[in-house]
């Protein structure tokens, strides 16, 4: 589904697509980050296409996450690197850094520094109904083909390769940029992992505060701090229609139980909480007021807003939201809406182990 310049997926299949054919025309560089490369059907037919294109010259940089990628074969790895890529881990796990913790969560692509491809998808069978059948996961992803945002792609590849971070001085003098919203209506936004610092966190928070008449948020690790809890109710007194749609089927259960430790809370406020069905849900996507929009890698979580490397393309184009508003509406076909009544009554048990896991939320 196309807005130009952005082209937005919500299956695997059909991002991978799109990717392949990009990559496959690639002249000059190929720039990667990843939080999991899998080394499975996948994976290997993109490292199979890397090699590929390095053979013709293209200049090809990966970056990958060591703990995402604790379970890929080295394999693969040593394959990019016999076939001349160029690839670097990012934070390994021995022997510990001064980063311990901080994972980087970006899914991002940069093609000639002309096409950039951004959102949940890592490159793994996980997300193709081709090689995982009907329970591939559902996911969100968009190709962008504007040049002032694939250019801060660019920028924020450069500064993982380097291993370069804005130091204290640099953001405490506000020099790493918000968006202007006079100068454009569509801006990338990294999350530069500084603690209480979250750039994206400060983007949600102003669109959720400025919303009259929707809210809806689609996100698998939904764990929102008090900032975000409190946003989201005031908005639900202002009379606007806060829906919340999140993982039933998930791959973290000890997320989805903290989680589901904030539920009551919500819905005795009048917000509508759904649950995604029948496959894992891995899209982290919102849209305000059929205006404003998001598509990236931030889960809405104390990790990804205050200590792992994410970016999120946010933007303000009715086009853009309908599309991302139209996909919401046919995953609530999908979900299954929590009613407090039901709710309330679910066991002790349950109860006990959601605020368990609530209470070591900033490590989930």
């Amino acid at each position: 589904m196309t807005v130009p310049p952005l082209t937005f997926f919500f299956e695997g299949d059909d991002f991978f697509w799109s990717l392949r054919e990009a990559l496959s025309a690639a002249k000059r560089s190929i720039d990667v980050v990843l939080y999991y490369f899998g080394s499975d059907r996948t994976g290997w037919s993109f490292a199979h296409l890397f090699a590929k294109k390095r053979a013709e010259g293209v200049k090809i940089r990966i970056v990958y996450d060591a703990v995402g990628c604790r379970g890929t074969s080295s394999d693969l790895f040593e394959e990019l690197g016999r076939n001349g890529i160029e690839v670097k881990v990012y934070n390994p796990v021995f022997p510990p850094t001064r980063h311990f913790g901080r994972r980087n969560h970006r899914k991002m692509i940069v093609i000639d520094g002309r096409i950039g491809f951004l959102g949940g998808f890592n490159l793994a069978d996980e997300y193709s109904r081709w090689a995982f059948g009907e329970k591939a996961w559902r996911d969100t992803g968009v190709r962008i083909e504007a040049p002032e945002i694939v250019r801060t792609f660019q920028e924020i590849f450069e500064e993982e390769w380097q291993g370069r971070r804005p130091s204290l001085r640099t953001f405490i003098r506000k020099k790493i940029p918000r968006p202007n919203w006079d100068e454009s209506d569509c801006f990338a936004v990294p999350n530069h992992g500084w603690r209480r610092k979250s750039l994206i966190r400060q983007e949600y928070l102003s669109a959720i505060a400025r919303a009259d008449r929707s809210i809806y948020i689609t996100n698998p690790y939904f764990i929102p701090d008090r900032g975000i809890r409190s946003a989201l109710k005031r908005g639900v007194r202002r009379g606007v229609d806060v829906r919340i749609l999140t993982a039933g089927e998930t791959d973290v259960r000890v997320a989805k139980w903290a989680g589901r430790a904030t539920y009551a809370s919500f819905l005795r406020a009048g917000v509508r909480i759904f649950e995604y069905q029948s496959r894992v849900l891995h899209a982290k996507t919102a849209v305000i007021d059929g205006a404003w929009w998001t598509v990236g890698t931030s889960n809405i979580d104390h990790l990804s807003f205050f200590r792992n490397l994410e970016v999120n393309l946010f933007g303000r184009n009715r086009p853009a939201a309908e599309i991302l508003a139209a996909q919401f509406e046919r995953d609530l076909a999908s979900s299954k809406e929590i009613a407090l009544p039901n709710w309330v009554k679910r066991p002790w048990l349950a109860r006990v182990r959601e605020r368990f896991f609530f209470f070591f939320r900033v490590w989930l």
